[in-house]
């Protein structure tokens, strides 16, 4: 206790020495944070494109290479608690000329995860339904590869009236290498739209339409000829559902891709108001609509679900900037309400003998609501050139599901809240020969809501005996997301010039430890810990 407490008070110490005592770096280039620089202008992340505009600080770029592990057993039903992933950035806001900047990212990211099972999708959060394993037994490795490409381009036409384009693509491929085997594609591409119009010297408004898509295809398949049974659970709420046989036939048919697409038509409008100088309020209101199915779109081949839901999101930002000092409050809100159906059909032959599918009315599957607030307030202060000195963030996340399953004539309800407050803090020491950074963070999180409430619409028949269930992953999920839970994390980075060049090199090594207050046999353990490298350059 003695050994940690003189830790504590040494870490503090480093925290509290004043700039002052060390020899100084004047180097504008080492002076200058990308985070800082894209973050400290609320237009320059929002769907706004034409915003960008704005920018009237140096051109700026980034190129990192970062690798991160993590061990434990505190994970999600579709996550690993054994996990490796490496990833690779190159980012960059320029200004081509005096009316027009451009911002570009692309990013690669290499996961390995092992021991892993649930869902076949890359990630299931806010799918419409799920396709998870119906066992814990068939635990494998799964690899992803992930591809992601943004540009967008701002021209200032008129007296600061600016239009502006983006695009958002993402590329992924995932497998699971072990029976049930499956391979999963993605393909998300997002397009927006924009114009930016200041008003006088106090008053600015733009306004964006955007079009989004995203299919993910799976297929599934076994290794060789294997006579082992193999059953997925597809899981229209909060695990109720049917459990479907590996064949030729149904959702995981052999060897056959089905996409699960959705489609989005959007549109948004911003405004910000300067009523002092160095104070501003940002807005940005969005509406979006989405529909989509899952199957095959062909007289010849089965659709089989469709979904559709309407989102909503806002933002806002009141944001002071004073002499080397800058403080902001942030409020987002966000929400979307989901209806999945199942389409009931039948498989007839028309006249020259070919097989095609009629389809009756559909049947409702599941309604799904999310809820997620988040306020922040976010305090830099001591910047030098473009270096904060001293940041503190401090968050409060309150995260809300709903949802619905019905398999008639049973259903099953789900309602649950997570509430989480974290606090991060950043020191930056200016060194004679570079700049060294040390950061701290913690957060504590709760959930509360039962992990599921049954009923029936009407009484069951003596034939009917309930509907099939998945207690291994219901319960992982519920426990991951409601058990009182702590994270403490903490970092340190150099920052330096390489030897005979202009570039500014830095070096980042972070560890953040999570852990659950419980003890319960469905989770596979209490703790996750994770170790971060990362090596970059900015110029």
């Amino acid at each position: 206790m003695k050994k940690l407490s003189s830790y504590i008070i040494l870490l503090a110490g480093t925290l509290l020495v004043p700039v002052g005592l060390f020899s100084q770096t004047t180097d504008s280039l080492l002076l200058r944070d990308f985070n800082f620089v894209g973050t400290s202008d609320a237009w320059l992340g929002s769907n706004n494109a034409a915003a960008l505009t704005r920018w009237h600080s140096r051109n700026i770029s980034r190129a990192e290479l970062s690798s991160h592990y993590q061990r434990g057993g505190f994970v999600n039903y579709n996550e690993s608690p054994r996990a490796w992933n490496t990833t690779g950035r190159v980012e960059s806001f320029y200004r081509l000329s005096p009316r027009m900047v451009v911002y570009g990212q692309m990013t690669y990211d290499s996961f390995s995860g092992r021991e892993m099972t649930g869902s076949a999708f890359i990630s299931p959060h806010r799918k419409p339904f799920d396709i998870a394993e119906d066992s814990l037994t068939n635990a494998g490795k799964k690899h992803f590869d992930t591809y992601h490409l943004i540009g967008a381009l701002s021209w200032q036409m008129w007296r600061g009236l600016s239009i502006g384009a983006k695009v958002d693509f993402t590329a992924a491929n995932a497998a699971k290498y072990r029976d049930l085997r499956h391979k999963t594609k993605l393909m998300d591409l997002n397009l927006l739209m924009s114009i930016y119009a200041p008003v006088a010297r106090t008053l600015s408004f733009g306004a964006n339409y955007q079009y989004h898509r995203n299919t993910e295809s799976v297929s599934f398949r076994t290794y060789a000829e294997n006579d082992k049974e193999f059953l997925s659970f597809i899981n229209y709420g909060p695990w109720i559902g049917e459990a479907e046989l590996f064949s030729d036939q149904g959702y995981t048919a052999r060897g056959i891709e089905q996409p699960l697409v959705s489609e989005y038509q959007g549109a948004g409008v911003q405004a910000a108001w300067t009523p002092l100088p160095g104070l501003n309020w940002y807005n940005d209101f969005q509406l979006a609509y989405r529909h989509g199915y899952y199957g095959r779109k062909s007289p010849y081949s089965i659709t089989f679900m469709a979904h559709n839901s309407h989102l909503l999101t806002y933002t806002s930002r009141l944001q002071w900037r004073g002499n080397k000092q800058e403080h902001s409050v942030d409020i987002n809100f966000t929400q979307e309400n989901l209806r999945n159906v199942r389409n009931t059909y039948r498989n007839l032959t028309n006249e020259k003998g070919a097989s095609y599918y009629e389809y009756y009315d559909a049947v409702k599957t599941g309604n799904r609501l999310w809820q997620d607030f988040h306020v922040g307030y976010t305090a830099r202060w001591g910047i030098v050139n473009e270096l904060p000195l001293w940041s503190v963030q401090a968050g409060l996340n309150v995260n809300r599901r709903k949802q619905t399953g019905y398999d008639y004539p049973y259903y099953r309800h789900q309602r649950l809240t997570r509430t989480e407050g974290s606090l991060q803090a950043e020191r930056n020491l200016l060194l004679r020969s570079g700049v060294l950074s040390l950061r701290g963070s913690m957060a504590y999180a709760k959930g509360s809501g039962a992990a599921y409430e049954d009923g029936t619409f009407i009484k069951p028949s003596d034939k009917q005996k309930g509907f099939p269930q998945m207690e291994a992953f219901l319960y992982r999920e519920y426990l991951y997301l409601t058990a009182p839970q702590y994270t403490f994390g903490g970092g340190v980075g150099y920052a330096f010039h390489f030897p005979a060049t202009r570039i500014k090199t830095y070096v980042n090594l972070d560890a953040v430890h999570h852990k659950a207050n419980v003890r319960n046999a469905f989770l596979a353990g209490r703790d996750n810990t994770g170790v971060t490298l990362t090596i970059g350059c900015a110029f």
